[in-house]
């Protein structure tokens, strides 16, 4: 059977494909420490579980309104009101996770001939996204050097030198890095876009609760107001509220390009699930604590695990600002002349030898580099990273 040009231009994701490899070897009865899944080892909170059962109960089991229910809209909206931002229902689109809510995005506003910035390291789905579209990423590297942040003096530089730019995208907190823009980055990157008015922001927060320097990590439109009518903000439930599995995102964004969502969406998922919403509803009334109780939790072990990594003797790590990631560099023990040829090796070496999971840096643009997620116990952070030290003497 002939398939489009159009899917053979994508990669599966390498994140899952880990993920997936390490839960069938534990199937197999094989002790594998995995720090390759981007999701958080707790339960959903009790309220939205309870919430959703309530929905389910109540009948809400049938089409909703292909943006996602009114209530969830307008509760989003009234979220980012008390965040300090003036966002209406009609500007927020609920999708079925935040990968949709970008995919949707994407498909609605490049074409072939358009150019999208993506700073590297990145999250593997954002150039698969834009080459969906038939758009053309453009790779800035911004490494361990760079706090693997895009300085504005680089998006500078790429705007001057390249043609046909449509869009740059931004996630703070990162994945795969933790990395935060802080409000002075944040102005300065805004600057530099004031003189390009046809490009377009994408600001992914899928992350923004679980920042470390305050509540909520700053957000790009509140720094950058008059930058807001092309300013796509995305975020969502699973990392915040612990609800991988739910499916719920959502984009804020001017009307006209929500509704244009929309009405894709309405021709190809239709509506997210109904008695989700009514507990992604319930998360947005959660009591703060909970939130940030894990939070709390997420620093020890952001701690923990750099501590452990910079025990070992050639690895390099940053401390993440947010999210539940490091990215540490093991350029050291990858590449021409190493032990290993490169990262992907190293990632093979590790999980068939020491068995553990995590998940090579070439997946997000950044050869030589490690992701580790930290989303799990103290002891199972100490015995890998134990593992890794052993497997690399």
């Amino acid at each position: 059977m002939r398939l489009t040009q159009r899917i053979q231009r994508v990669e599966p994701s390498p994140t899952l494909a880990i993920t997936s490899k390490a839960k069938a070897m534990k199937a197999e009865g094989i002790d594998v420490i995995s720090f390759g899944a981007g999701e958080p080892d707790f339960d959903t909170p009790e309220p939205i579980r309870a919430a959703a059962a309530a929905a389910l109960e109540a009948g809400h089991t049938r089409y909703t309104p292909a943006a996602g229910i009114t209530e969830l809209r307008e509760a989003i909206a009234e979220d980012y009101a008390r965040r300090g931002r003036s966002v209406t229902g009609s500007q927020v689109l609920v999708s079925v996770g935040g990968k949709h809510a970008l995919y949707n995005a994407n498909q609605v506003l490049f074409e072939a001939g358009d150019r999208v910035i993506i700073p590297a390291p990145y999250w593997v789905s954002y150039p698969a996204q834009v080459r969906l579209a038939d758009a053309e990423p453009i790779f800035v590297d911004c490494g361990i050097d760079d706090d693997f942040k895009l300085s504005a003096e680089k998006l500078a530089e790429v705007l001057e030198t390249n043609d046909g730019v449509r869009a740059l995208i931004l996630c703070s907190p990162s994945n795969p890095t933790g990395a935060v823009y802080d409000e002075a980055e944040l102005d300065a990157i805004g600057a530099v876009l004031a003189d390009y008015p046809d490009v377009l922001v994408f600001f992914d927060a899928m992350y923004d609760r679980l920042f470390y320097g305050g509540e909520i990590a700053p957000d790009f439109v509140r720094v950058n107001p008059s930058l807001e009518d092309r300013t796509l903000t995305f975020n969502g439930f699973s990392k915040t509220y612990a609800m991988t599995g739910w499916r719920l995102g959502y984009t804020v964004a001017g009307e006209d390009v929500i509704a244009a969502m929309a009405k894709l969406q309405s021709q190809s998922t239709s509506n997210p699930t109904s008695f989700a919403q009514y507990g992604a509803l319930a998360a947005l009334d959660l009591d703060d604590a909970i939130i940030d109780e894990r939070r709390e939790v997420f620093r020890r072990r952001r701690d923990l695990i750099v501590s452990k990594l910079r025990g070992i003797d050639g690895v390099q790590c940053q401390v993440p600002g947010g999210a539940f990631y490091v990215f540490p560099d093991f350029n050291h023990f990858a590449g021409r002349e190493c032990r290993f040829a490169d990262d992907l090796k190293l990632g093979a070496h590790l999980l068939d030898e020491a068995r553990v999971a995590v998940v090579p840096g070439t997946a997000f643009g950044a050869p030589g580099y490690v992701r580790m997620s930290y989303a799990t116990s103290d002891e199972l952070i100490e015995q890998g990273v134990a593992r890794i030290a052993k497997a690399l003497t």
